[in-house]
């Protein structure tokens, strides 16, 4: 993830607290860096986007789109939200779940945003059609077997745990099951990253199926 005038980020979650659980940190460093982050978030309540915007307002984010899906389950009806939040960002970039999570919403999350890149990128379904050049996938309860990226999140690990803690109604959970969780997954990755703490992301690239795209074709492979 390189550093642009023009870049942005936009990660996408499942739930309110995936993107600082997979990438609390990771987001935090980007935007230390001056490159924008957005986050979507695919369900939510009152109380519980509540505690998200508080979380995202720690972590810097830029803008913030919500949903009110109290049932907290995914289905293919979210893909044309993750569609708008693509053209109204414009990332350089999306984070969202891993497909191999066992957790069957980020899985869908996980599918739909593959889906939503693809689409969002027609010229010929959308005037402002918009290409996202990479898909990162990070790892929240799941670990990835073999991730491509280590992110160093050393000095914004004490942010992302801030951040965290904004979402008060899940840290209680099985006796602060996801503090414990966050904490020892970053120091495992900084130690295969040879650093105090990193955040693991594995890469994809979008679909290209034809001549749709408002950019075709680069000009190298770096």
């Amino acid at each position: 993830m390189s550093n642009s005038n023009e870049e942005s980020i936009l990660v996408v979650a499942a739930h309110p607290d995936d993107e600082t659980l997979g990438a609390g940190g990771t987001i935090r460093r980007h935007v230390d860096q001056g490159i924008p982050v957005d986050v979507h978030c695919m369900t939510g309540n009152d109380a519980r986007n509540e505690e998200l915007k508080n979380a995202c307002n720690v972590l810097g984010v830029r803008h913030l789109f919500l949903s009110e899906r109290d049932d907290f389950a995914i289905d293919s009806s979210s893909t044309n939200e993750v569609i708008g939040a693509i053209l109204k960002t414009r990332p350089t970039a999306v984070i969202t779940h891993s497909p191999e999570d066992y957790n069957r919403n980020h899985t869908e999350c996980s599918r739909i945003v593959t889906e939503a890149v693809e689409w969002a990128s027609h010229s010929t379904v959308f005037d402002n059609a918009h290409r996202v050049n990479k898909i990162y996938h990070m790892e929240v309860n799941t670990l990835l077997s073999i991730p491509h990226i280590n992110v160093d999140i050393t000095k914004t690990y004490s942010v992302a745990t801030r951040a965290l803690k904004e979402h008060e109604s899940q840290i209680p959970k099985s006796d602060q099951y996801y503090l414990k969780l966050y904490d020892a997954r970053t120091r495992l990755r900084g130690v295969q990253a040879s650093c105090e703490r990193a955040e693991a992301f594995r890469l994809s690239l979008p679909i290209h199926a034809g001549p749709f795209y408002p950019k075709n074709s680069v000009d190298s492979l770096l």
